[in-house]
C-alpha cells in the first residue's frame, strides 16, 4: 500500500528527500495541468510547478504546522504562477539566472543599470555563487539543466539526446534543479565555508575522509577566502 501523504510530508520532514519525490510524482501531472491553464504554456508550467514543490520542501523543513498537502501544493503553484504572470511585465530588470553559463560564460542579461552600483554588485556576487554551484552537480545533471536552461531544449528533445522518456526528464530536472539550489544556497549563505573551514582545521590534527577531501578541494578552486585559510594553516603546521 502506497504511503498516505500525511506520512510523506512527515518523512520529508525528519530529511528524506525521496520522500519529496514520491509526492512530486503522485501529483505534479495534476498540478501542471492547472498551472498551464493560469500561464497558457505546458513547458513553462512545468518549470513552475518543479519550483512549487522545491518551495515547498523548505517550507516543510521549516515549520511543523499540519496541512492537507493536496491543496496546498495547488495554492503554492498557482502563486507562482501569478508571479510569473506580474513578472512579464517587469522582464529586463533582474538578473536571468537561466542565462548564466554553467561554464563560466558571462550571463546574457544583467540586472539593470538604474539599479544602481550596489544592486550591481550584488547581481555579480549571485552569479558567481551560481556558477560555482554547478560545480557541485553531477555530470547528468549538469547536462540537464545547459539542454534546458541554456540550449532551450524541450522536453522530448532532451530525452531523444539522452536516451530518456519525457517522465524520466521531468523527475530528473527537478532533482537537478533541487540540487543546483542547495548548492547555491550553501555558498550564497556562507554555510560552505564555514564547513570547509571546519574540515581545514580537523585536517590539521589527522587526514580527512576522500569524501570531505574531495568537496574541500572542490571548494578551494574558487573560494579565495577559504584558499588563504588553507594556506595559512599549512604554514602554520609545517612551521610547528
Amino acid at each position: 500500500m502506497d504511503p498516505s501523504d500525511d506520512a510523506l510530508v512527515a518523512a520529508v520532514r525528519e530529511g528524506d528527500d525521496e520522500a519529496l519525490g514520491a509526492l512530486f510524482t503522485r501529483y505534479h501531472e495534476r498540478v501542471t495541468a492547472y498551472t498551464a491553464r493560469i500561464v497558457g504554456d505546458r513547458e513553462q508550467a512545468q518549470e513552475l510547478v518543479q519550483e512549487a514543490f522545491i518551495a515547498a520542501l523548505h517550507a516543510l523543513r521549516r515549520s511543523t504546522e499540519a496541512i492537507e498537502f493536496r491543496p496546498w501544493i495547488y495554492r503554492i503553484a498557482r502563486n507562482g504562477a501569478i508571479d510569473h504572470l506580474r513578472a512579464r511585465a517587469r522582464r529586463g530588470t533582474h538578473v536571468d539566472f537561466h542565462a548564466v553559463d554553467a561554464a563560466g560564460a558571462e550571463p546574457t542579461q544583467l540586472a539593470s543599470a538604474a539599479h544602481g552600483p550596489e544592486a550591481a554588485a550584488e547581481s555579480r556576487e549571485a552569479i558567481e555563487h551560481l556558477q560555482n554551484a554547478f560545480v557541485g552537480l553531477t555530470e547528468m545533471h549538469h547536462q540537464l539543466l545547459v539542454m534546458r536552461e541554456l540550449e532551450g531544449l524541450s522536453y522530448d528533445e532532451i530525452g531523444e539526446r539522452l536516451g530518456l522518456s519525457r517522465s524520466q526528464v521531468e523527475s530528473s530536472l527537478f532533482r537537478a534543479r533541487r540540487r543546483l539550489e542547495h548548492e547555491y544556497v550553501e555558498l550564497a549563505s556562507g554555510q560552505r565555508c564555514e564547513t570547509v573551514r571546519a574540515s581545514l582545521a580537523q585536517r590539521a590534527c589527522r587526514a580527512l575522509g576522500v569524501r570531505d577531501e574531495l568537496r574541500v578541494q572542490r571548494h578551494l578552486t574558487h573560494c579565495g577566502p577559504c584558499r588563504r585559510e588553507a594556506n595559512r594553516a599549512r604554514l602554520a603546521l609545517s612551521a610547528a
